[in-house]
Formats: C-alpha cells, sequence, structure tokens
C-alpha cells in the first residue's frame, strides 16, 4: 500500500512540475480520414506511384521499415501519414503540427485528385491503436522534423510493472492449448480480408485479420484463416509460423501496460507542440485483474496451437485462429499432403 501511494505521489508530482510548460501550447494534432471503397493495396499503390513520379522536390517521403507510413514536409507543415486497412475501405491517420489544415491539404487533394470519396474517421477504438502505434514508432526511430520526448514516466511504469509482477507471481502459467476446430461466429472489427487459391494443390485460403476488443489490441490483432478442400480426395495440413503470440505473452504485456501512464508527450516540428496525455487509470480504473480477465477471455481464443496433421475432407472447410504481434506478422506456412505421396506447401 506505501508503495501505492508513493507511486501515486510521483505523479502528482510530475503533473504539478510539467503543467505550466504544457498548458502554454496543449493541442490535438492527430487527425483520422476514411477513403470509401479502396482497399490498402489499391490507395498505397496510388501513393507509391504519384511520389514515384513526381519530379519537383521530394515533399513526401516513404518510412523505411515502416510499411505503408510517410513523412510529408514543406516550409509551412510537416505532418506523419500511416495507411490501415479498414477491410474494402482504408484509414488514413495523420499526426501534425498546429498548422494542418484538415479539410484543405496536399493528402486530400490527391484524394479529390483521384476522384476518391472520404470523411473523417470516426472509430475511435481505431484512432486510440493508431495513436499508440505513433507512439511507439516515435520512441524507436526519427521521425523526420518530428520530435517526440522520450519516456519521462519511465521510472514509473517501471515500479508499476513490479507491483503487477509481484501481485502475478502466483499466478498459473497457461500452456499453449491443442488445436481444435472452431465454428462459433467471431464478433470483432474485420480490419482487413484477402484471399488467396493454389492452383496445383486446389487449396482455397481466406485471411481475415480482426481488432481485439481489449487492451492487447496494443500488440496483436487475431487472425482467421480459411482453408477449403477443392480436391476429390483427402488431404492432410501441418501449419507452422516462424513467430506467433501466445496467450502467456500477450498477458505479460497487457498486464504491465494496465497501469502504464504518459504524462507528456511531445509531437510536431520544432518548436516542440506539447500533447497532455495523462492518464487516470491507477486511481480511478477496474481493477487490475478483472481487466486481465477480460483479456484472457477475449485472447484464449486465439492461443491454440497450429494444426498438425490434420485431415481435411474433400469440398470441406477448416478454420485456423492465431494471434499475430501488429509490428511484425509473420505468415503461416501449411504443408499439404496427398494420399499418393504429393506434398505442397504454401506460405500465406
Amino acid at each position: 500500500m506505501k508503495k501505492i501511494l508513493k507511486l501515486l505521489v510521483l505523479v502528482l508530482m510530475i503533473t504539478l512540475t510539467t503543467s505550466g510548460i504544457a498548458s502554454a501550447a496543449i493541442t490535438k494534432n492527430f487527425y483520422g480520414y476514411q477513403v470509401k471503397d479502396v482497399n490498402i493495396r489499391q490507395l498505397k499503390h496510388e501513393v507509391d506511384s504519384a511520389i514515384e513520379a513526381y519530379k519537383g522536390d521530394d515533399k513526401f517521403v516513404p518510412l523505411e521499415k515502416v510499411q505503408n507510413a510517410y513523412i510529408y514536409s514543406d516550409p509551412n507543415c510537416s505532418y506523419f501519414i500511416k495507411l490501415y486497412p479498414a477491410k474494402q475501405n482504408t484509414n488514413i491517420y495523420v499526426v501534425s503540427n498546429e498548422k494542418y489544415d484538415v479539410k484543405n491539404n496536399e493528402l486530400t487533394d490527391l484524394l479529390t485528385h483521384w476522384g476518391y470519396k472520404y470523411d473523417k474517421l470516426d472509430d475511435k477504438a481505431a484512432m486510440k491503436e493508431y495513436k499508440f502505434d505513433f507512439f511507439i514508432l516515435a520512441r524507436k526511430q526519427s521521425l523526420g522534423n518530428f520530435y517526440i520526448s522520450p519516456d519521462l514516466v519511465k521510472p514509473l511504469k517501471t515500479g508499476m510493472a513490479k507491483l503487477n509482477n509481484k501481485m502475478a507471481k502466483d499466478n498459473k502459467k497457461t500452456s499453449v492449448f491443442p488445436y481444435t476446430p472452431d465454428t462459433n461466429p467471431i464478433k470483432l472489427d474485420c480490419v482487413d480480408s484477402t484471399n488467396y487459391y493454389d492452383e496445383k494443390a486446389k487449396i482455397s485460403i481466406v485471411q481475415n485479420e480482426y481488432r481485439l476488443k481489449q487492451k492487447e489490441n496494443k500488440y496483436v490483432h487475431a487472425y482467421e484463416y480459411l482453408l477449403i478442400n477443392k480436391n476429390n480426395s483427402k488431404v492432410t495440413i501441418t501449419a507452422t509460423s516462424e513467430r506467433l503470440a501466445g496467450l502467456k505473452d500477450v498477458t505479460t504485456e497487457a498486464f504491465v501496460d494496465l497501469d502504464r501512464l504518459d504524462l507528456i508527450d511531445t509531437v510536431g516540428t520544432f518548436p516542440p507542440v506539447l500533447l497532455l496525455t495523462a492518464g487516470t487509470s491507477v486511481v480511478c480504473s477496474v481493477p487490475n485483474w478483472i481487466r486481465l480477465a477480460r483479456i484472457t477471455k477475449e485472447s484464449k481464443r486465439y492461443a491454440n496451437s497450429l494444426p498438425e496433421n490434420y485431415e481435411l475432407n474433400p469440398q470441406a472447410e477448416m478454420r485456423i485462429l492465431v494471434l499475430k504481434y501488429k509490428d511484425d506478422p509473420k505468415p503461416i506456412k501449411f504443408n499439404i499432403k496427398f494420399a499418393n505421396g504429393t506434398v505442397y506447401n504454401i506460405t500465406f
């Protein structure tokens, strides 16, 4: 109890000492658009083609090692852009300085030029997830003219992590669950869907990506693979992957993150724009054990091991549910064996 009180005092001191600085230029410079009836693959092709064809000064610059992310800069304005899948639509997330004109800028001019219809993105869950992604990205690498402060409350987070680990030390660690067929409906937002058909193996695969509802969505998304055997004979399927998220990994990361606070984050172009992001999770939130139970319940369904030597009948369908880390979603490798000894390998 004393440790918790000390941490609360530390929160108060940091808030008081930084409030004078933050009040000078607090702004909300996070924006979102949704482009209608244009999926992310089509829009990315348009953007990349336009950048490649442009012969003037490079204003739109793709970010190295970050998919679908760009930096735009000119003498008057700079902003970060990232494209996100939204099934048949595409979401565009923008972080800019205070001079950004939401309705009239180079990005909206491009969308209008291409004849695309777009609206303000009102999906709060998506905006919250994208903001977290930006903070993580900004602290890992330089974003051109953008600047974000170091994690000012890292000692506080470390202290909360120690407390959380102490509370969880007697919790039983969950092992990987064996693969079992799952036919129940998925009640999550589907953010992307892609299809693949292997002509030689005559196997159809649909990959659906879902946003989880609990806090583990900061780190992982749920994936559904639907395989249909379009052969007239039975096949045996074994699936493997270089890296998938397990239940133990998800609950550990989410548990440590439950009480993390980012009191002040600085983003924008120089001069810095200060953003107040003080949270109240320590004082007035749902108890950790309740939230962890919700996370465990939601994640458990997608934490089964991959199928091994699973027999799929002719014209039958099987479903595989997995968790993938958002920062590096690895594909699944399918080994498909026929009774006559023929083997096909599909990576998707």
